[in-house]
Formats: C-alpha cells, structure tokens, sequence
C-alpha cells in the first residue's frame, strides 16, 4: 500500500519545509521517539502509535533496474496495534529470549523530508534511519535504510504515527533476529 502524497511543485510553499515551525515539530517527534526506543521505555513508544497503524519492513531483493524498485510482496513482520502491544509486552519480560540480555540500540534519524499527505492532518514524513546494535558478547551490528510514515496531527498538536513502512539497504539481513523496533 503506497502513501497518497500531495505533489510538491518547485515554487510552491511547502508548509512543512526545513526552518517552519511544522518542520521543527516532527523533528522534535522523531528525535524524542529514537531516544524512546535507545532508552528501553517501549511502552512509551508504542503510546506514538496510530490505532489503525500499518508497521510493515517488506524483504528486499537485488533487481536490475528495469523491473523497478526490489522489494516483494512479503515482509519480514507485517504488524498492527495489537501485533506490537504483544511484541512489546514480550520485550518486558524474561520470555523475550532473543532479547535477553537487552540489546543496545542507538537510532540515528536523517535527511527528514516532510510535505503534507492526501488527508488532512498527516504529513507523509521520509527519514534515512541507521541503528547500531551491540548485545552480550555478539558482534556489532548495523541496519540502515529508509523510513516512509505516515504522522497524524491531533487536534490537541501532538502527532502519532498511522504507518511506518521500513526499507532495509541490506537484502540479506546478518543481524542475529529482527527483536529490535525500527
């Protein structure tokens, strides 16, 4: 399912251009929700999420370049509210084998583009992400790629983010699972 987004001409304003107040407001969302996730308080972070949000990461593969964009119709995790409440709950427990002991995340957030989307109050929000991962005595870890979300505006200013589509660079991921939230 591919995001309706307004056009953006060149010599139109864009209202949420890098330097406007809007800008500054999803950027300040996105920064507080990597520090959310790198802190562990998942709770919290799934407290930004849409109830009708789409969490999906599609698999990647290699393509030539004349049969387009290289990601299939399946996913490495296709998830809603409820999908997520249950992966985070787990998290918090001593069930969640692949995650214990607790990964250390860091989520570096990049080249944000923002402009608004069809519907009024959301914002189709394009970032670069890269996660760095160290656990126990494993190796290092890195996943990189993009993020395309959806940000819904509430009536009382604070956004929630309605879908989240997770384009990984790699087409082979060597990280030891996919436990972590992107």
């Amino acid at each position: 399912m591919n995001e309706v987004v307004v056009p953006f001409r060149a010599g139109t304003e864009n209202p949420c251009s890098a330097g406007t107040a809007l800008y500054g407001e999803i950027l300040e969302f996105l920064y507080r929700e990597a520090a959310l996730l790198d802190d562990g308080r998942y709770s919290e972070w799934l407290g930004l999420f849409a109830e009708d949000i789409q969490y999906v990461m599609p698999v990647r593969t290699t393509q030539f370049r004349t049969r387009g964009a290289g990601f299939q119709d399946i996913s490495f995790f296709d998830e809603n509210i409820n999908s997520l409440t249950t992966r985070v709950q787990r998290l918090q427990t001593n069930a969640a084998w692949a995650e214990t002991p607790p990964s250390r995340t860091r989520h570096f957030v990049t080249n944000v583009l923002a402009q608004p989307a069809a519907q009024a109050s959301e914002y189709a929000v394009t970032t670069n992400f890269m996660i760095t991962r160290t656990r126990s005595d494993q190796d290092y870890q890195l996943f990189t790629g993009q993020r395309e979300d959806t940000l819904r505006r509430l009536a009382r200013g604070e956004y929630r983010i309605a879908r989240r589509r997770i384009l990984v660079d790699q087409t082979v991921i060597t990280g030891t699972n996919l436990s972590i939230l992107f």
